[in-house]
């Protein structure tokens, strides 16, 4: 792991070795996804050993099909609305859910006017999941702070941490988490 994340990088800093501004601007456009498969056949192919990658997307590729979706509408240069679409389908027997479906939307503030930003900002979320043939629903509010390096123009990498209270099944849980290192390009 400690190799692929030096090559990645080294790659990223031989693309933008001059300091041109690669940010997006007021009316620009983002389509996101999950960078780890990206990333991890992209490390391979330069050590020789890449293969294919899967057409899952998501953590549990052997068992579950998943696929994040995030988009982005930057309203001026330092704010954007922001919205995702997450899907989970499974054939395993042992998994507690056979799908889940989510939904968010938020505002986005982003610090900073290099090839690297920072960001914070607000969102909700509506989750539903089939658990036990029975549908449960899902509410939250969170709030996240993150990171983006713009790597070209028009194309960032960034990960983010999520802090919030969830409801659902007649619980109420406060947490949080580490987003997926996701992919953007904007258009």
């Amino acid at each position: 792991m400690k190799k692929l994340i030096t090559i990645v990088c080294a790659f990223a800093v031989t693309l933008t070795v001059n300091a041109q501004d690669n940010t997006p601007k007021s009316g620009d456009w983002s389509v996101g996804t999950n960078a780890g498969p990206v990333l991890e056949y992209v490390g391979n192919l330069i050590s020789g050993v890449a293969t294919s990658p899967a057409v899952a997307f998501g953590e549990n590729a052997a068992h579950a099909d998943h696929m994040n979706i995030s988009g982005k509408y930057f309203t001026d240069d330092m704010t954007a609305w922001r919205g995702s679409l997450d899907l989970y389908f499974t054939s395993d027997e042992d998994a507690e859910s056979s799908y889940s479906f989510g939904v968010t939307a938020g505002k986005e503030f982003r610090k900073g006017t290099s090839n690297l930003q920072g960001y914070y900002g607000y969102m909700g979320n509506v989750n539903m999941h089939d658990h036990d043939d029975e549908t449960e629903v899902e509410f939250g509010a969170h709030g996240f702070v993150g990171v983006e390096y713009f790597v070209r123009p028009k194309m960032g990498i960034g990960a983010e941490y999520r802090h919030g209270l969830n409801y659902g099944d007649s619980n109420v849980s406060l947490g949080g988490s580490m987003g997926n290192l996701m992919l953007n390009l904007y258009f």
